[in-house]
């Protein structure tokens, strides 16, 4: 016959595996529906905000950002006197202030001031395009991608020039219109000091001071003497 104490052992050990293999369970099932939350970010998004028409893949999304149409801006930048909604968004927005940008790309090591950029910028690296066009099926990386993408197909242009009225589909073609009205040109080329409009204009100039431009004249040269070599030997023959 066993002892008291033994039998207390068993049923003691048996509470305590019947305790774990319950918590094993909710953290398998917690872990599903998670799962389902985020498989919906890649396939459909059923939750739309009635004031602006965004859309979310889950309740809770849509919840947070209803709460930004209500929610006073009572964060307040002390450097520039920005208001955020959210004490996440100041927290973001300080870091373009001390140039701290904690978050590192595991593929190139380029940082990023918030989790949202990194995740976005990862995704040009591994190919992952959950944003899908529903009028052409196109794939982009990031909702704001798909955004732009879109007004190719409606025609939409909300970023008019003040000065011309010229509309744009993109602000940043904006800002860089705009330069031609107030002659502003930011990029300065560190090699003769020549200033530029755009920063791919920039880039353009940059290669007449590399030879790769040269080699690039060559090349185009070269192509034009063949080509007139063969024009030559048609005519001959």
């Amino acid at each position: 016959m066993r002892p008291k104490n033994c039998d207390k052992a068993i049923e003691t050990e048996l509470v305590i595996k019947a305790s774990c293999l319950s918590s094993i369970r909710s953290l398998l099932l917690r872990g599903v529906t998670q799962l389902r939350i985020h498989q919906r970010t890649h396939t459909f998004r059923t939750y739309q905000c009635d004031l602006c028409s965004k859309t979310y893949g889950s309740l809770t999304g849509l919840q947070s950002h209803r709460a930004t149409h209500t929610a006073e801006s009572r964060f307040l930048c002390s450097q520039c006197g920005k208001r955020f909604k959210t004490r996440d968004g100041l927290e973001g927005h300080l870091r373009t202030h001390t140039g701290e940008r904690p978050y590192r790309c595991p593929y190139c090591s380029k940082d990023f001031t918030a989790l949202a950029g990194l995740n976005v910028h990862v995704r040009r690296h591994t190919g992952e395009r959950p944003y899908v066009c529903t009028v052409c099926g196109k794939g982009w990386p990031s909702g704001g991608d798909l955004q732009k993408h879109m007004r190719t197909h409606t025609g939409e242009r909300p970023y008019v020039c003040q000065d011309c009225g010229k509309a744009f589909s993109i602000s940043c073609h904006l800002t860089e219109h705009r330069r031609i009205h107030t002659g502003e040109k930011p990029f300065s080329c560190p090699e003769c000091g020549k200033c530029l409009r755009r920063k791919f204009d920039l880039k353009k100039h940059m290669l007449s001071h590399s030879n790769i431009l040269a080699l690039l004249e060559k090349l185009v040269e070269v192509k034009e003497i063949m080509k007139i070599a063969q024009q030559m030997k048609m005519i001959q023959e």
